[in-house]
């Protein structure tokens, strides 16, 4: 049975897509089952970051509205793992209810299934927390997105959902020394979620981001996410401050 994950932060571009696409691409090449589920209505930037934006033609809205099977609505993309991607907007089935259920009827065939949520704390928000059993927080070291992030653990929380982790990113440790961005403590204590890993501002990252072209070589942030997932797959992986410099 999967576990379920969704990926969130209250804040755009803290890195959520980013985030979700390398540790389902490491996580499928230590031999797992993954699905990606992109639950940014309108956007839908995990087509294009996973490689297959000329191959979607249904998407997790029309499985909810009846118009295709679950099985149409999910491609498989070059790195091996297979995604569902988002619709272009969210209608009147689109609730958490019958997303959940929907990602429920898959547990049986994936070992993990990663869903990408949406910037802010709305009805996409919902959604994507509401289907997942843990949260992970996405947060760059800064204040304003540190501040988003306790938002985004306080409505999780609203809706029954406590197994929250975050994920540190774009972090500098020069930037921290100079006391530029917030340091690891600082960064725990102002979003109140429990530190899962960090991940090191990345020039490979930041072309992905930008192009929608996975990285072919390892770098210091792949590297990360590789530690990430190692983490979630129960694996104890100790947080080496050298790794981030």
């Amino acid at each position: 049975m999967a576990q379920i994950f969704a990926f969130l932060s209250g804040k755009g571009g803290a890195g959520k897509s980013t985030s979700a696409v390398m540790i389902a691409r490491e996580l499928q090449s230590s031999g797992a089952k993954v699905l990606l589920v992109d639950c940014d209505a309108g956007l839908r930037s995990l087509e294009i970051f996973s490689g297959v934006s000329q191959d979607v033609f249904y998407h997790w809205g029309d499985v909810l509205s009846g118009g295709c099977k679950t099985i149409d609505a999910i491609r498989r993309c070059p790195a091996g793992m297979d995604l569902m991607a988002a619709p272009n907007a969210l209608g009147e089935e689109a609730t958490p209810e019958h997303f959940t259920e929907m990602i429920h009827g898959l547990e049986n065939s994936y070992d993990y299934i990663l869903i990408d949520g949406p910037a802010g704390l709305g009805r996409g928000f919902r959604i994507a927390a509401s289907a997942a059993d843990k949260l992970l927080m996405i947060s760059a070291p800064d204040d304003v997105s540190l501040y988003a992030c306790a938002a985004a653990r306080k409505a999780a929380k609203a809706l029954g959902k406590k197994q929250t982790r975050l994920i540190i990113n774009h972090f500098r440790y020069k930037a921290v020394k100079n006391s530029l961005q917030k340091n690891i403590d600082d960064s725990i204590d102002k979003s109140g979620v429990r530190l899962i890993g960090i991940v090191p501002e990345d020039k490979n990252l930041w072309y992905f981001g930008s192009q929608g072209m996975l990285p072919k070589s390892r770098s210091i942030g792949i590297e990360a996410f590789a530690r990430i997932a190692g983490r979630l797959r129960g694996e104890s992986v100790p947080l080496n401050l050298r790794d981030l410099q």
